[in-house]
């Protein structure tokens, strides 16, 4: 919580807003380095054409958003499993990761219309550590099977 009041108050203004297209070789570039490093669940890179395709879908759904401040620093995206459910993923640059900008973006996208009565599952890789404890961190509790989940606040 230290570390959000700090980001809030920083001289560069931390902004979240929602990814445009100009975000798209950005986010590619962001999602490829999270497989190169063995932080997702895909195992291969994923080709400009393809991203191109499907983030054109997310746009639609208004429910990826960009943390930047004077620098894009990272991106949330949340996906759509039921009308109950979503399923959240969190991309970091490394150099700004265990900063607070992953909670600091989780904090001010929960509370928007399309996500706030919402379930949020966090799916994360049994070898990756660091999101199990930002998940806990962040107020998720443990399901099942490496599932984290944060019920809806209605």
């Amino acid at each position: 919580m230290q570390k959000l009041l700090k980001l809030e108050n920083s001289k560069n203004k931390i902004k979240i807003r929602l990814a445009e297209l100009k975000d798209l070789k950005f986010t590619l570039e962001l999602h490829n380095q999270n497989v190169l490093n063995d932080n997702f669940f895909s195992k291969k890179k994923v080709r400009l054409r393809d991203h191109r395709e499907w983030f054109k879908v997310k746009l639609k759904e208004k429910m990826i958003f960009i943390c930047s401040s004077k620098f894009r620093l990272g991106y949330i995206r949340y996906d759509i499993l039921n009308n109950k459910n979503l399923s959240v993923s969190i991309a970091i640059k490394a150099k700004y990761k265990r900063k607070g900008f992953g909670k600091y973006m989780l904090a001010k996208t929960l509370n928007k219309k399309k996500i706030i009565n919402k379930n949020i599952y966090a799916f994360i890789r049994k070898n990756n550590i660091s999101s199990k404890k930002f998940f806990l961190d962040a107020g998720f509790k443990y399901l099942k099977n490496n599932t984290y989940v944060m019920k809806a606040r209605l």
